[in-house]
């Protein structure tokens, strides 16, 4: 109907006969009254739709349809979807899990090049420090040999004895003293 004969039909009709229509018209048992679900993919006017190649392709990837255009039905499969998730699920740990234990490892390794590397710098420090202690003792006899040959004596001091100086090696070095 055109908008000229609906209002044409307002004006004919009794104020009486609009209010009642108006009572009639009742938005409050909404909730009580259940739709139908629709799923377009089993709507028959919607076929031509659907057998779209690049449609077909599309729900094929969100696993609304299978290989040969069957709906997949979601209700039914729910179950194997559960083993799926659940599968994804322990597999993500598992793969959690093997990385927490290849860092780990990777911790040790690099633990143990430090030590090995703090050991060789202990090692060659303490090799500089003996090599240090021969070369002195090199030089403390090499002053012993020369000093021995011509003793040195010390002018007699008042009404004292005549004292020799000598070198005496002690744990810490030389030292000059009085025999």
């Amino acid at each position: 109907k055109s908008t000229n004969s609906i209002r044409m039909a307002r004006k004919n009709m009794s104020e009486e006969q609009l209010r009642k229509r108006e009572n009639d018209f009742n938005l409050g048992n909404l909730g009580a009254v259940r739709l139908n679900s629709y799923n377009a993919l089993f709507d028959p006017n919607m076929r031509h739709y659907f057998e779209n190649k690049h449609t077909q392709y599309l729900l094929y990837k969100t696993g609304q349809i299978d290989q040969h255009g069957r709906v997949i039905d979601l209700e039914k499969n729910k179950s194997k979807l559960f083993i799926l998730e659940k599968e994804f699920a322990a597999a993500e740990k598992l793969e959690e899990q093997r990385q927490k234990e290849e860092m780990e490892m990777r911790y040790r390794v690099q633990r143990k090049r430090f030590n090995e590397l703090e050991r060789q710098k202990k090692n060659e420090i303490l090799l500089s420090l003996k090599a240090e202690r021969e070369l002195s003792k090199e030089i403390v006899s090499t002053l012993r040999l020369s000093t021995s040959s011509g003793s040195y004596e010390s002018k007699p001091s008042s009404g004292k004895k005549n004292a020799s100086a000598f070198f005496e090696k002690t744990g810490e070095g030389f030292f000059i003293t009085d025999k």
